[in-house]
């Protein structure tokens, strides 16, 4: 299994706080919308191990989520992403900045059974440095099926950099 990352974990953590706003109704209701202030920082380990220093990623912003329930499942979608991001190497002081934002396309449905599937479309984040060009891009599609038990089965199809290695030379300092 790839990791998706913080995004992924992001996802699940919002998905798991709703759970107890929309379980508590057993039918269809109207949608519930909520923003969700993101502000965190957080170790790039694959990043780090490539470049040979601590590299660290905050995120900042906004994310506008609805939140559906039907039929027993609790489903949560991002409807809009407003995040920019920081890169920083503390050890030579260099960071980028990245507006990585878009519309959404991410969606979380808890079902009845305990079973969770998890879906991203679009872009997730693409990164050009001037002169060099694309370093970084999350673009496509992921489906990710966790049944009751926790076994996961991903799909992916697109472009997902594994990490944000080919920014070591502009962290360096």
């Amino acid at each position: 299994m790839r990791l998706l990352g913080r995004g992924l974990l992001t996802a699940l953590a919002l998905a798991t706080l709703v759970v107890g706003i929309g379980a508590t109704s057993a039918m269809a209701g109207p949608p519930t919308w909520e923003t969700v202030t993101v502000d965190d920082t957080y170790l790039l380990p694959r990043t780090s191990a490539a470049c040979g220093f601590e590299v660290y990623k905050h995120d900042y912003g906004t994310l506008k989520i609805q939140t559906v329930v039907a039929d027993g499942s609790v489903r949560i979608h991002d409807v809009a992403v407003q995040i920019d991001s920081i890169i920083s190497a503390p050890s030579s002081g260099q960071s980028l900045l990245i507006h990585p934002a878009g519309t959404g396309g991410r969606s979380v449905t808890l079902h009845p059974d305990g079973s969770i599937t998890y879906l991203a479309h679009g872009t997730d984040g693409v990164i050009t440095v001037e002169g060099v060009g694309l370093v970084y891009a999350a673009t496509g599609m992921t489906r990710m099926e966790i049944d009751a038990n926790g076994n996961v089965t991903e799909v992916a199809h697109g472009f997902h950099s594994e990490d944000f290695s080919a920014l070591c030379p502009y962290l360096t300092g």
